[in-house]
């Protein structure tokens, strides 16, 4: 009979073990800025405007969103502003946000994939939210921070009124999954500032190439299509850059509203193809995971990796 209150007690501190253990999806944001979208019908003024965004959704955030409009600096003045701008598209992204409650076993599925390949996986927590039309996604730390109004987009939302630059961008991530994906490859990676062109590139690429490789998802068949297509060229282009002024990311990377005639962010192919030449050239796959998730090795997996300096057929 003694053995009972034990047996308990192994059974809570188990169970309590591996709550601590499980990782997070939130998504009430979501919910939250829906409803404060809602209450702008009320609003007499802009001001009234702000103060609805302010008080019913950031005041009122989670812990995970707090960070994410830390790190992203959103303000209730952005929402209403692009609110007023774009009536249409949010109109059209409101169904496929609020159903990203009813995706989290899609995600855990994804995670579990990662799990199962990066040796010493770190699993991380997921905030969806609403942002300001500035990032699909982006980490911090252990902390995954999704832009749900372009991560959620698909090709039928209604882009007629966003600009040039935002119109090539939403509808092409693919699913929330696959930003997902990619974004858990960056909280894996080992901190280390990156200093150049091709530490920021090797590390974005090493993101779309793993989250490919475990889940078969990317978040970037738009720039990938149009970088094998004129691969050549683009090894070119990237080498007379870096040449010229090896700390300039501009024309690689995050450079959506500057790209022109071709599509944005071609540096995550270019870290993408270093990464997959890198991966294929190492014999023993583990490390090759490894020193891919590395950011200190990054000019190595550069010259090892001899993408560059491939000949053109």
């Amino acid at each position: 009979m003694r053995k009972t209150p034990i047996i308990i007690l192994f059974v809570l501190i188990f169970g309590f073990a591996n709550c601590q253990n499980k990782q997070i999806i939130e998504t009430s944001d979501i919910e939250n800025f829906w409803k404060a979208f809602d209450k702008l019908k009320y609003a007499s003024n802009k001001n009234d405007s702000i103060n609805i965004i302010q008080t019913e959704y950031i005041d009122i955030s989670t812990e995970f969103f707090k960070e994410f409009i830390k790190v992203r600096n959103f303000t209730a003045e952005e929402y209403v502003s692009l609110i007023h701008k774009y009536p249409k598209f949010w109109s059209s992204i409101r169904k496929e946000t609020e159903n990203v409650k009813n995706r989290k076993d899609d995600i855990e599925r994804i995670l579990d994939k990662h799990e199962k390949e990066i040796p010493n996986f770190k699993r991380p927590n997921v905030c969806f939210a609403i942002g300001c039309l500035r990032t699909g996604g982006t980490t911090s730390d252990n902390l995954i921070l999704i832009g749900t109004e372009i991560a959620a987009s698909t090709p039928e939302t209604d882009k007629s009124e966003l600009p040039n630059w935002l119109k090539s961008v939403i509808g092409t991530f693919g699913d929330i999954v696959s930003m997902v994906s990619h974004e858990t490859i960056h909280t894996q990676q080992k901190k280390g500032y990156l200093r150049d062109l091709v530490e920021h590139t090797i590390s974005e690429g090493v993101a779309d190439f793993l989250s490919e490789k475990i889940s078969g998802l990317t978040i970037n068949k738009v720039a990938f299509k149009y970088g094998f297509e004129n691969d050549c060229i683009l090894r070119k282009e990237f080498l007379q850059d870096y040449s010229k002024n090896k700390t300039d990311i501009s024309n690689w990377l995050y450079n959506g509203s500057k790209s022109k005639n071709r599509p944005a962010d071609l540096g995550y192919y270019i870290g993408y193809r270093i990464a997959e030449e890198y991966y294929n050239k190492t014999a023993n796959k583990e490390k090759a995971i490894l020193d891919l998730l590395n950011r200190k090795n990054y000019k190595k997996i550069f010259k090892k990796s001899e993408y560059i300096k491939k000949s053109c057929s």
